[in-house]
């Protein structure tokens, strides 16, 4: 187990960076619980978790705004609903690139359907940026509060932190899995 500590702080940020392109709202609260135990630097991932956020909501936006319609012409079902939802999606649109990290799945869908529907770049990377700060930082403040509660209630518990971070690891390589599945 010491090794595999030993290879969260060292790698740890780049998993963090690559989880919160990929996934996001576990990744960051189990980056809380890592930060608590001291494995990886608070400051440091919020802003590793910051960045590979904005990384994957640009690269989501982006293969929307790109690939999306040459994708759909090939489903028409599929491309006739999404067109039904065109006026949801502009009337919500500054909604959705602020609070899409909030939203379990909307860190995907949103930037992919903004992009889709070529809502403006600028005005999604900026709200994009603040709303993924206040995420980023919210997620990983549970994390770090929930481990200090687990600690608080049960006492230095550190099997049942090798436990979390075991949970983290599976849980992160089978949203790996199920996400490459899909694309």
């Amino acid at each position: 187990m010491d090794y595999l500590l030993n290879l969260l702080t060292e790698y740890g940020l780049w998993i963090v960076f690559i989880g919160m392109i990929v996934e996001g709202t576990a990744v960051i609260i189990l980056s809380g619980v890592l930060c608590h135990m001291d494995v990886l630097p608070c400051s440091s991932t919020i802003l590793v978790a910051i960045l590979g956020a904005i990384a994957g909501d640009q690269m989501w936006y982006y293969i929307g705004h790109n690939y999306a319609y040459k994708f759909l012409s090939r489903f028409q079902n599929i491309a006739k609903h999404i067109d039904t939802l065109r006026e949801k999606v502009h009337s919500k649109s500054d909604i959705l690139a602020l609070t899409s990290r909030f939203i379990y799945s909307g860190a995907i869908a949103f930037p992919f359907i903004l992009g889709m529907h070529n809502y403006s770049h600028k005005k999604f990377t900026f709200l994009d940026a603040i709303g993924v700060s206040f995420a980023s930082v919210a997620g990983l403040s549970i994390g770090y509060f929930l481990s200090s509660s687990f600690q608080k209630v049960l006492g230095y518990i550190n099997h049942f932190e090798y436990m979390i971070l075991f949970v983290f690891i599976v849980f992160v390589s089978i949203k790996l899995y199920n996400s490459t599945k899909r694309v």
